[in-house]
């Protein structure tokens, strides 16, 4: 056991580098700037103690109306990992679990590039630089983001493996990376990385040329089948929630288009704090600082190019002798190239132009992220170039000599003779001083490498291991240096629930948009891009704003729901109250909005009357949603006298006498029992969202949902009734689990297969 750990030394540097940077969670401390506490803890948090109270975690009441949960991708339920939750404390486990992810993510580098013949230090040098690349440790907020990304190398390994042993079994391990991946619970990282496990197949079949090549496609392809078949039970219901939701036919070009990658970031593939950090609160630029980290590590980065140009050179002279560890390297070379050119987004026309020509490009945001390929491929190159390019020529220690000439240079002048020519006060400024930071660190690691390229020993002696561990560590150190701050953490006191919580009589409501309440409070005072001690500094305030999704660790109610995916009518009638037409308190009262949040963070009253749920005499149908939004969009009508039904049928005119009383109202998560008492034939208005799954009984009898008023729902009451019920069984759950369980059954099965070969 020792041997073998000390055998992956690398691996182990990577460790002591995890806990080097995030010391403080082992002192109990946890993550929650941004996403952490806005989103995936109070998700996982609803879900786990509905679980606790024997419910399945299917419906979250408290946010949006009334809103999907499982359905909901990042909630991540069904993922393995995620239920370390359940044994420990839900905020540490989630914070430790996600850095244990960065670990996977390096070992699945360390075994894919084994795979492709890099000795120990080229496998070292490209676990590191994935592992701890900034793209994904400033990203680490986004849990499902990290953990998806984390299976990337391991789903290679596994294909490449597939492609070249022809192995049953290997079928059966495809499969469950895939399926890890996908239920890791983010679709636009699973969808980059099965794109280049699927390209990268083709390039295997390409080169080598196998006469059964359509037979391991086929492997391939049925194993990433099978981990879809596996992960079914959570791909259902999220495909249900897409179709329904406002990104059912994709994303705006505005919103696809958001964080694209302007070409001046490209400094950040050379230091990794060039325009600051916001840790410290020295980031001087606008934008989030984590969705154009890219930076792997200097030493990689020039390792990488060295691989480029090494190939290209050989390619050049036609040599017959090119070592094993660049077979793969055009493949790379086309993939970074590819992807920084995505990356770029709207700042050329390549992006917009495959936006409006191209499937899948219209459906998520952030072109930047397309550099999870870029540092990807250069992590591999990196492990390349330290192996197979990385000499001891003549010309390449001249080269080296001058490149630590310039790094001392730079050093002098950024320290020295900057200060010494330019005024006070323009020196003192943040910019400046940042910029000066960024060179000379840059500078002084530049030095260090050059140095190491001096002093490297010949292959095989005891000194060329010491010398690779060198070079491993300072790998280890610059990216230690490059995650400082990006991840601060506070007491786990933050995700305690509040021992006294004030009962809403109805819903809040954070206006949304960016100059409202919501954005402002949560960007500009408390989670601020520029400087993250913020929030660190003023956490109790923030803890107790009552921010979306933050009010489901004390059961509040708000209309708002901040999540990727929002059921598309419900979506529809925020954006009408968002108008700030004369029609918004009628919708706000359809909405059972009892207070509107401020600027200052408190909740102003609403001075009408509301209700959860009411009865009406009047029902007015209309043909379509465009017809229900003009209805309501109309100042004359009163919601608790009239509503609002999708469907064929008449106007019927008001009727003010009193239809019916709602005596009682008893909730459960995934259920709803309303006790009447009505005198006359009405309709039951209740304010949840309208969605499918959600079955009514009028005292036991079925009874018809109707989509009422564009996002809630009605049911027509006779009279004389006592109680109306709804109960939420989505259609998707038993074809879920039917067909995850038999993909495990056949995954079970091909894991038991001894045979060798299929």
């Amino acid at each position: 056991m020792i041997n073998r750990i000390l055998n992956r030394w690398p691996l182990v540097i990577m460790f002591l580098a995890l806990v080097a940077i995030f010391y403080r969670l082992l002192l109990g401390e946890v993550f929650f700037w941004g996403l952490p506490s806005l989103q995936f803890y109070p998700w996982r948090e609803l879900s786990f103690d509905m679980l606790r109270n024997g419910q399945l975690p299917l419906w979250n009441p408290y946010n949006g109306a009334g809103a999907p949960l499982l359905a909901n991708y990042q909630s991540q339920f069904f993922y393995p990992f995620s239920w370390i939750g359940l044994v420990l404390p839900l905020g540490f486990a989630m914070s430790v679990t996600v850095v244990l992810h960065l670990f996977i993510a390096a070992a699945g580098m360390w075994a894919f590039t084994g795979r492709l013949s890099l000795p120990t230090l080229g496998r070292g040098v490209s676990a590191l630089a994935f592992g701890l690349t900034s793209y994904l440790v400033a990203r680490l907020g986004t849990y499902p983001m990290i953990e998806a990304a984390a299976w990337m190398p391991w789903i290679l390994w596994a294909v490449l493996a597939l492609l070249e042993d022809r192995r049953l079994r290997d079928i059966g391990w495809l499969a469950v990376l895939v399926a890890l991946q996908l239920l890791a619970g983010h679709a636009q990282t699973s969808w980059y990385s099965l794109l280049l496990a699927g390209f990268f197949t083709l390039f295997w079949i390409g080169r080598n040329r196998p006469a059964d090549w359509w037979k391991r496609l086929a492997m391939v392809a049925g194993a990433v089948a099978l981990g879809i078949g596996i992960a079914a039970i959570q791909l259902l219901p999220t495909a249900e929630l897409l179709q329904t939701s406002q990104r059912s036919g994709g994303v705006d070009f505005d919103f696809a288009m958001n964080f694209s990658y302007s070409p001046v970031r490209t400094l950040n593939f050379l230091s990794p704090n060039v325009f600051g950090n916001p840790g410290d609160g020295s980031y001087v630029t606008e934008g989030a600082f984590f969705e154009d980290a890219v930076y792997i590590g200097l030493l990689p980065l020039v390792a990488a190019l060295a691989a480029i140009v090494s190939w290209v050179l050989r390619r050049l002279r036609r040599e017959d002798d090119t070592p094993p560890q660049l077979w793969s390297v055009p493949f790379w070379i086309v993939i970074a190239g590819a992807a920084f050119v995505f990356a770029l987004g709207s700042n050329t026309g390549i992006y917009p132009f495959l936006y409006r020509n191209v499937p899948t490009f219209d459906l998520f945001q952030a072109p930047v992220r397309w550099h999870l390929w870029t540092v990807f491929t250069l992590s591999i190159l990196a492990g390349v170039g330290v192996t197979a390019a990385w000499g001891r020529g003549h010309w390449l220690f001249f080269g080296t000599r001058l490149a630590i000439a310039g790094c001392v240079g730079a050093v002098i002048l950024a320290l020295v003779v900057v200060p010494s020519v330019i005024p006070a006060e323009t020196l003192n400024t943040e910019g400046v001083q940042v910029l000066v930071r960024a060179v000379s660190y840059t500078a002084v690691v530049g030095a260090i490498m050059g140095a190491l390229t001096l002093l490297q020993p010949d292959q095989g002696t005891q000194r060329y291991g010491w010398w690779s561990f060198g070079v491993v560590m300072l790998v280890a150190v610059d990216l230690i240096y490059a995650a400082q701050g990006l991840n601060p953490t506070i007491p786990s006191e933050f995700y305690r629930r509040l021992s006294v919580v004030e009962q809403d009589s109805g819903r809040g409501y954070w206006p949304e948009g960016p100059d409202k309440a919501e954005y402002y409070v949560k960007f500009d005072v408390y989670l601020q891009f520029a400087d993250y001690r913020v929030a660190v500094e003023e956490w109790e305030a923030y803890r107790d704003a009552n921010l979306p999704n933050m009010n489901l660790l004390e059961r509040r109610y708000l209309l708002n729901n901040f999540d990727p995916l929002r059921v598309g009518h419900f979506d529809a009638y925020i954006n009408l109250i968002e108008a700030d037409e004369p029609w918004q308190k009628n919708l706000l009262q359809a909405a059972d909005i009892d207070g509107i949040y401020l600027k200052s963070g408190d909740k102003q009253s609403t001075e009408f009357e509301i209700a959860r749920a009411w009865f009406v005499g009047s029902a007015c149908w209309q043909e379509d949603e465009a017809g229900i939004i003009d209805a309501i969009s109309n100042t004359d009508w009163q919601p608790l006298t009239q509503v609002q039904l999708l469907g064929e049928g008449d106007c019927a005119p008001v009727v003010n006498a009193d239809v019916g009383t709602v005596l009682n109202i008893e909730e459960q998560c995934n259920s709803l029992a309303i006790d009447v008492e009505n005198n006359a034939d009405g309709y039951l208005v209740v304010a949840d969202t309208f969605y499918p799954g959600w079955i009514a009984t009028v005292d036991g009898e079925p009874a018809q949902i109707e989509q009422a008023n564009l996002a809630f729902r009605a049911v027509e009451v006779p009279a004389g009734a006592r109680q109306v019920r709804f109960e939420y069984h989505p259609a998707w759950l038993l074809p879920g689990m039917l067909v995850s369980v038999v993909s495990l059954l056949l995954l079970i099965l091909l894991l038991r297969i001894k045979n060798p070969n299929a």
